[in-house]
């Protein structure tokens, strides 16, 4: 059976059968998130790092630099936004709507105010340099 996308208001029939408003709502909560795509079930992100930078990459299909936050906040890199669907109507729609946050610890202390982040081509794009504290310095090894 294939989902079916709502546009917030129910059917006529559906009102005047609270047998199937009690069906509606116990499918639009009980379906797996595969099938049920008002919310996002996850954002995909990659994250690496080498020795100056920390680098995460998370997709971000169908939305704008003004649909989405990106903060940094004790250690943690936090990637918020919104999708909307700003088409009306009935139809077939398996795309995620709505909003999502994610949350990234971050393996070293970042200089916050050199952060970088930009979005192309659906790809948010974040580079976090590490703070100078962070980075590995080489110790001179004294002879006696």
């Amino acid at each position: 059976m294939l989902p079916a996308l709502r546009n917030g208001s129910e059917s006529e029939v559906a009102m005047r059968h609270p047998v199937n408003r009690l069906f509606e709502r116990f499918f639009d909560d009980a379906m797996p998130s595969a099938v049920n795509r008002s919310q996002w079930a996850g954002l995909p992100i990659s994250a690496w790092q080498d020795e100056d930078n920390i680098y995460v990459e998370a997709d971000m299909p169908g939305m704008t630099a003004e649909d989405i936050d990106v903060a940094v906040h004790q250690g943690t890199l936090v990637i918020s936004g919104e999708r909307k669907c700003e088409r009306q109507g009935v139809g077939y729609d398996s795309r995620c709507y709505g909003r999502m946050e994610q949350h990234v610890s971050l393996p070293a202390e970042v200089a916050g105010d050199k952060i970088e982040a930009t979005l192309a081509h659906g790809v948010l794009s974040v580079k976090l340099p590490k703070a100078e504290a962070a980075k590995p310095r080489k110790i001179v090894v004294q002879a006696n």
